[in-house]
Formats: C-alpha cells, structure tokens, sequence
C-alpha cells in the first residue's frame, strides 16, 4: 500500500487538504464530484442533522459540513477511519464514529483493494490481493439515539457497496419516526456477488419503506412507483451501470427544491465529457480489455497444465478424424 500523500480537493465552495494512501482522492484530479454536490444541494436543508454512513475519507462529510447544520460520520474500517479523522478535523459540526451500522451489533470484516478504499465492502470471503480488516458493526437505531441524544434526523447518505438493506433495517425505526430523505447507492453488481440480492427484489424492498422513490441519472430523476421507469432503470443500470443513485423521502415538501431541478426542469441530455472524464472512461475499457486477456490467458495455461485435457487428446484426434 502506497505512504500517505496529501491532496488538494475541490469540494463543493471550499478546497480542502486531505490525505489518502491509495488512488481515490488522486483520481478526482482536485474535484469532488460535481454532480454529487448538486444533487445534495438540492436535498439538504441549512439545519439539517445528517448521517454519512460509510464516509470513507471524508469528502462526502465534508461537503455535508457546509450544506448541514451536524453531520456524523460512520466509517468501520480502522484505518480508513484514521484518515476520516484527520480529514474532517476543520469541520467542527462533524464527528466522526469507527463503526459500521446494521441490522444488530455484529463483528464482521471489510475487504477493500490496496488502491481504493471506497469500494470496501463486508464479506466473510478473504479475496486474494485485498486488505482485510475486523470491523465493529453498530445496530442502527440504538447507536444513532445515543450519538443525538435523541435529536431527529433530517438527512442519510447511505453508500456500503451492496450492505443498504443491512443499514436501511438497522435504521428501521428512526426512518419511520423521523422520516428523512435519503440516499443511497444502486450496484448491482455488489448487490449479487456480496450479499445474493437481485436488483428487482432491492428496489422492493426500497419501495415498501419510501412512499417516495427517484433514480438519479446526471441532471435527471424518474420516479420508481412508476412501473415502465421501474424496468427502464433496471435495464439501463444493469447493462450500462446508469442509474447508481436513489433518493427516498415521505412527502413532495420535502423534495420540492430536488423536483424543480431533476423533474420538472430535469434535462436528460448528458453534456459531452470533458478529457479527464473521457480519458478516465478509456483507462476503464483498457483495465477491463487487460482484464480479460489476463483471464483468458489463464484459462490457457490451466488446460495446459492439466493432466486430463493431455490424456484425452489423442481420443479427441480420433473423433475428429471419424467425423
């Protein structure tokens, strides 16, 4: 794992000097995600409490820490969480808890890649070339009351790489008593391989707890009570990976300032990437090229070196010649 390096970040209307020892704050090349500001700014009232559950680093928190009257932070792993620690240091309405939340107390582990820990996700597996920590999951409603005092929550941000519905039911109570708006990541791709669930049965669950659903794509939202959107976003987010941000509240008030921008005056046209975007979209289509030459590479190999696919030769030569 690469020493720690200080970056310059750009988020939302400050810069701030944070650090990271792999390549998630070097990728942003010195911004924040932009259409994520926009979105939370359109979401988070000035005297809003916020939960950030899965912080990594910090910047989501610290653009919470200007939008947000409190912010408090959960992040499990211990290391991740030292450098959270240090992030958020100059924002002095975010804390900051090492833990996890969920459905029951629990000790489980997060395994992440060397160069990226915001993918860190739960599992029991120990994949070969990843870091593996032991992490302190909290059951939601409990830590919460204890972390604000009873105080209501306005705003969640939920983004656990495939563990929402582990948090969404650990935080079961608090949604129904204090009913917040909230947001959270769509990937179905660690939806089916960490935690065995289909898109289609997420989205219900989801639609059950939030009488008011939306999938964000760019500068656009569609409702997903609505069936013909419902299977859009599924079709467009499992084939082209679109669609990874939903947003759920109780009631239209609450979303008044979010349907004028995404719904009403929503423009589903996509501006053109700039070149660190298309230069980041090609490295991606490079990594995945390499990717499956490398396994197909070592598919070779494996035949080579087994001892029935060598056995079973001749009889196959024979075969072919009979047909």
């Amino acid at each position: 794992m690469a020493d720690d390096s200080l970056f310059e970040i750009s988020i939302g209307d400050r810069t701030y000097s944070m650090e990271s020892d792999d390549e998630y704050l070097r990728d942003m090349r010195g911004v924040f995600e932009p259409q994520t500001v926009e979105l939370f700014r359109a979401l988070v009232a000035p005297d809003a409490i916020a939960l950030d559950v899965g912080a990594n680093v910090g910047c989501t928190a610290l653009l919470l820490s200007q939008l947000a009257a409190e912010t408090v932070a959960f992040e499990p792993s211990p290391s991740t969480f030292r450098r959270l620690e240090r992030n958020v240091a100059t924002a002095s309405n975010v804390s900051v808890v090492n833990a996890g939340l969920g459905r029951e107390d629990a000790e489980l582990s997060i395994v992440f890649a060397p160069s990226n820990r915001s993918g860190g996700f739960i599992s029991a597996g120990r994949p070969e070339g990843h870091v593996v920590e032991s992490v302190r999951i909290k059951q939601g409603d409990d830590h919460v009351a204890t972390s604000l005092s009873g105080r209501p929550v306005d705003f969640i941000k939920i983004d656990v790489e495939g563990f929402e519905l582990e948090v969404l039911a650990g935080l079961s109570q608090t949604i129904k008593r204090d009913q917040p708006i909230v947001t959270l990541e769509l990937n179905h791709w660690c939806l089916n391989a960490f935690q065995r669930t289909s898109v289609p049965d997420f989205l219900d669950e989801l639609l059950d707890t939030f009488p008011i659903l939306f999938a964000v794509q760019g500068g656009e939202a569609v409702a997903l009570h609505e069936p013909a959107n419902r299977f859009r976003v599924m079709y467009s987010h499992i084939l082209h990976f679109e669609y990874s941000t939903l947003v759920g509240a109780f009631s239209e008030e609450q979303l008044a300032v979010f349907v004028d921008a995404y719904v009403t005056h929503g423009s589903p046209a996509q501006s053109p990437p700039s070149p660190y975007e298309r230069i980041d979209q090609l490295e991606k289509l490079l990594r995945k090229r390499d990717r499956r030459l490398k396994k197909m590479s070592d598919q070779v190999d494996a035949m080579k070196a087994s001892t029935s696919w060598r056995v079973t030769r001749p009889l196959r030569a024979v075969k072919a010649r009979m047909k």
